[in-house]
């Protein structure tokens, strides 16, 4: 055989096994941890993701700094509009992975109700069209908080591990009122094989009560109510534009709030929470703020008082008792209700389920009691002027009967000091047995004596009042009398009804 065509051959061959091997089907690469299992940044365009509006006519889009953004409220004209906006994403395969994770950077504030107005689903069966078409479940996420900036902050890790094996649509869901309308921007979407890792200092432990207070990972999750709270104290805050956050005591010259979180090197303001010091509880401002007690930096204190938004973000208000470590306390500690026969805290700006009576209503009044955010139950007949007025503060039915030495207690406080000589007889508490509803005068109604007054404005103090045992029926109801007239009407406040 001539060498031309031995050589001619060989490159036969050569050819032949190169084309086997380009022709044979490779398996493909198994991912690994922490690989993407999908990504949109929203760098561009909403890639891949749709948008379904339920209701209202706003919608999420595309923004030009490069995010998804969503806001009922119309800078124009400075309305807000109740809106019901889904922002969705393509089906994301997790058949090939035993565990899996999402994360996305975002900035979301101006919410009434951040925790339940911008939150995360998943479905296994969303297909198009309404989300209502399909069985969408909420993802456990770190609890969101309005960073007082746009600046954009990570979600954290969101475990998706439940979905591992299945194909998946993920849809963040926005709501807003005629009232408040929040704004949402997100970007940096990515889905990701392996657990998700959670910082401790986001898990929430406690449940809010005395024995078990929440740590402040719970106290910023719960907002709305009067509950204890446990953390360290890292800080102040100082107003201004913008609000300044500082994690020292050597330059404090402020006394009304203080920082708290997790753990005593936090930094980080989404995982701490400010902390009201109110003059009107004297015991507190004046043992806990760090212009004063700069060695209380670092300490743990636990600390009762509304779970409400301070600085614009989840705080703590009208703070009234704390416990400092080493055993010092002060302000009132509330009454435990863990057996009550009844318990209103008047949290939140809710008058809960009692009903209000103006017998004398004042013009240019809608109520002579309305609930406050801070405050509990407010009765006030001042606007400019004084009023003669008189509205009634009534309670559900509660059933006393067959029960034995009970108690009604409650906090109050009157203000301001121009009025702490007011006759205290406009002040009053009541009860029946045969009131039902309307006018009070269509039931009988006993006296309960009310001598615990504050002799500071806006002091709250506790009241306990016995109820009489022929007043242990099944169908007691317990009334606020509030009173003024056109030379004298001081502002009473009550909140934390309790009997038991």
């Amino acid at each position: 055989m001539s060498t031309k065509r031995f050589f001619r051959m060989m490159l036969f061959a050569l050819a032949l096994a190169t084309t086997a091997c380009t022709n044979a089907t490779d398996p493909e690469p198994e991912p690994t941890n922490g690989s993407s299992l999908f990504s949109e940044t929203f760098e561009t365009s909403l890639g891949k993701f749709t948008t379904q509006s339920v209701t209202g006519d706003q919608a999420w889009a595309f923004d030009i700094n490069k995010y998804a953004l969503v806001s009922g409220y119309l800078s124009a004209d400075k309305t807000n509009h109740a809106n019901e906006d889904w922002l969705i994403s393509p089906e994301i395969d997790l058949s090939s992975v035993t565990a899996a994770k999402l994360t996305f950077d975002h900035a979301a504030r101006y919410f009434a109700d951040l925790k339940n107005e911008a939150t995360v689903w998943v479905s296994t069966n969303y297909v198009s069209g309404l989300p209502a078409t399909a069985i969408w479940t909420r993802l456990s996420t770190k609890t969101f908080t309005d960073p007082g900036s746009w600046t954009l902050a990570s979600s954290g890790e969101i475990s998706l591990t439940a979905y591992a094996g299945k194909k998946i649509k993920i849809a963040f869901k926005y709501i807003s009122t005629d009232t408040k309308a929040g704004t949402w921007e997100i970007k940096n979407f990515l889905v990701q094989q392996g657990e998700a890792t959670v910082d401790p200092a986001d898990l929430v432990t406690g449940n809010g009560t005395e024995t078990t207070p929440y740590n402040v990972a719970g106290g910023i999750a719960n907002q709305g109510a009067s509950k204890w709270v446990k953390g360290y104290i890292v800080g102040y805050v100082v107003f201004g534009t913008p609000t300044a956050y500082v994690f020292t005591s050597d330059t404090c010259t402020v006394s009304s709030n203080m920082l708290i979180a997790g753990s005593k090197t936090e930094t980080d303001i989404t995982r701490c929470m400010a902390v009201q010091l109110p003059s009107a509880s004297a015991a507190v401002q004046a043992g806990l703020n760090l212009k004063v007690n700069k060695t209380n930096l670092g300490k743990e204190v636990t600390l009762y008082g509304s779970l409400i938004a301070y600085f614009g973000k989840p705080g703590m208000q009208a703070t009234s008792y704390y416990a400092l470590e080493g055993g010092t306390t002060g302000g009132t500690k509330p009454v435990d209700t863990s057996n009550a026969i009844f318990a209103e805290t008047f949290a939140a700006s809710s008058q809960g389920s009692f009903t209000v009576e103006n017998v004398v209503l004042p013009a240019g009044f809608t109520s002579v009691w309305l609930p406050t955010a801070t405050y509990g139950m407010a009765a006030t007949a001042y606007k400019v002027s004084n009023f003669a007025s008189e509205g009634w503060l009534i309670s559900p039915a509660i059933n006393l009967a067959g029960k034995t030495n009970v108690t009604l207690t409650f906090e109050h406080a009157i203000g301001p000091a121009a009025q702490l000589g007011i006759d205290k007889s406009f002040f009053t508490v009541w009860i029946s047995n045969n009131y039902t509803s309307g006018a009070p005068s269509t039931g009988t109604w006993t006296k309960l004596e009310l001598s615990a007054f504050s002799t500071a404005a806006w002091g709250y103090v506790t009241a306990n009042l016995a109820i009489p045992a022929g007043n242990l029926a099944a169908n007691a109801k317990i009334a606020f009398k509030y009173m003024s007239t056109a030379s004298a009407s001081a502002t009473w406040e009550i909140k934390n009804v309790v009997v038991k």
